[in-house]
């Protein structure tokens, strides 16, 4: 079995879904459930994008690739025994309605945790990668967006080194955005994945 985008799309297209879903399979498909978090974070993304010209210092991407690390191998470990502790498969040719609705959300709150998990791994991935590459070419990566301006004559001098500096500045501009909007979406999926496991693990907990 070989890697493939068509699978990672798959399973962010998943991760979205079953994060609007709840335990009992109903999906919310409003519009706020379906954008309004990604967009929230993407705007939030831009302004700290304005309010951090000269890019990231290296001790805070130091601190974040180490938590990031830390964060992939503890989702990893969740993901391996999500199916033993979250879902015990049972005989349901004469089990009750309630044993059926109980086995019923168990599968959906399993496959809903390890979409999610493994989406939020995905993204630790990404971000360490431009991370990565932050810390790689460190002059480039710090380059100061706002202190570039169009020069006409410089067209006329040369046109391939202004096209290479607006490359860099739209490459470095990407680069900052989706780790900040990266970093966001780690957080929520985090907090939503470590409610979500308390709150099913509670109501598993009363019915006994």
């Amino acid at each position: 079995m070989s890697l493939s985008f068509k699978d990672l799309r798959e399973l962010r297209q998943q991760a979205n879904f079953l994060g609007r879903s709840n335990i009992n399979g109903e999906t919310d498909n409003s519009v706020t459930a379906k954008y309004g978090v990604r967009t929230g974070f993407l705007i939030v993304a831009i302004i700290l994008f304005y309010w951090l010209p000269g890019g990231l210092n290296d001790t805070f991407i130091s601190f974040a690739s180490s938590v990031l690390a830390i964060l992939v191998g503890l989702f990893i470990t969740a993901l391996v025994f999500s199916f033993d502790k979250f879902y015990q498969p049972k005989g349901l040719d004469t089990a009750s309605s309630a044993d059926k609705l109980s086995d019923t959300q168990g599968y959906n709150y399993t496959k809903k945790f390890a979409y999610v998990t493994g989406h939020t791994i995905m993204l630790c991935m990404w971000t360490l990668i431009l991370l990565g590459i932050a810390l790689l070419f460190p002059t480039e990566t710090k380059l100061n967006i706002f202190e570039l301006s169009f020069c006409k004559e410089c067209l006329k001098l040369s046109v391939r080194d202004p096209i290479l500096l607006f490359l860099l500045a739209t490459i470095v501009t990407l680069q900052r955005i989706f780790i900040i909007y990266f970093l966001l979406r780690i957080m929520y999926n985090t907090a939503f994945v470590v409610s979500s496991m308390v709150h099913y693990m509670a109501t598993k907990m009363e019915k006994k």
